[in-house]
């Protein structure tokens, strides 16, 4: 029997608006920065139903024994979040040219979901391209497709050009970063409310920066999830998410942050 919750009814002023897991929009995704297997044990406890896919970051998943990533994978599956592993781990593996290997090695790991990105390798669209294909295809993998500025890359891909590319060849959400909705670059900014528009919200997840960009601080972030769900709505999806910082946000999104005066 299930204890009444004392604070039944006070849900938020936006509360009618969140759809339960399996959602298909208002996604949430967490940056996980090598949590142990008990820290994300008790963060699925406590923050399960508020949380839909866990990026093992970066090239985490080689550092984990196979064992433990194992657990790991299979934990979050059991809670209905799907784990992938970084993007920028499928661009070493390119880079070093042993991309044969690391399609293989997701679905031996026990991923079902994958992220294709160009943050550090300088590749074209034709190889995101291939890429993508190549992960639905051949291995039956779902694929998060990421776009955005480079840092220290010269990237001349048109970013809705970079959008279409990911979304046709078959990519199920596309990762945007957050901050270049607000850029001070107003034809970037005008470039993803068109990608928007184009490939539809609900297949748009917003990247929140973290404190490994210079001069990103934690109240950054706060603003930014606050002008994503101001500017979207609650069931905008957003990524990489703290998971100091999940509930916030979903308190936010409820409107029982410091939105909670709003009607």
């Amino acid at each position: 029997m299930t204890t009444p919750h004392p604070f039944a009814g006070l849900d938020g002023a936006q509360a009618h608006e969140r759809t339960s897991k399996l959602r298909t929009t208002g996604l949430t995704m967490v940056a996980d920065w090598g949590l142990g297997l008990q820290q994300q044990r008790d963060l699925t406890h406590t923050c399960g139903d508020h949380f839909d896919f866990a990026k093992i970051a970066v090239g985490m998943s080689r550092l984990y024994s196979a064992e433990l990533l194992g657990q790991k994978i299979e934990q979050y599956v059991s809670m209905n979040i799907e784990p992938f592993p970084g993007g920028q781990y499928l661009e070493y593996a390119e880079v070093h040219g042993q991309l044969d290997r690391y399609l293989p090695a997701c679905v031996e790991a026990g991923y079902r979901w994958v992220e294709v990105s160009d943050n550090i390798a300088p590749v074209t669209v034709d190889w995101k391209r291939q890429i993508i294909e190549r992960a639905v295809q051949e291995f039956g993998l779902k694929v998060l497709g990421e776009v955005g500025k480079k840092e220290g890359l010269d990237n001349p891909i048109p970013l809705l050009d970079n959008a279409r590319a990911c979304m046709d060849a078959g990519s199920s959400v596309l990762l945007l970063e957050a901050a270049e909705i607000f850029d001070e670059d107003v034809e970037t900014a005008r470039a993803i409310d068109e990608i928007v528009q184009v490939v539809g919200l609900d297949k748009v997840m917003f990247e929140l920066p973290g404190p490994w960009i210079s001069n990103v601080h934690h109240h950054d972030i706060h603003r930014l999830r606050r002008e994503l769900i101001e500017r979207y709505g609650t069931q905008v999806n957003v990524g990489n998410c703290s998971p100091d910082d999940l509930l916030s946000l979903e308190a936010f999104r409820r409107g029982l942050g410091v939105n909670a005066g709003s009607p």
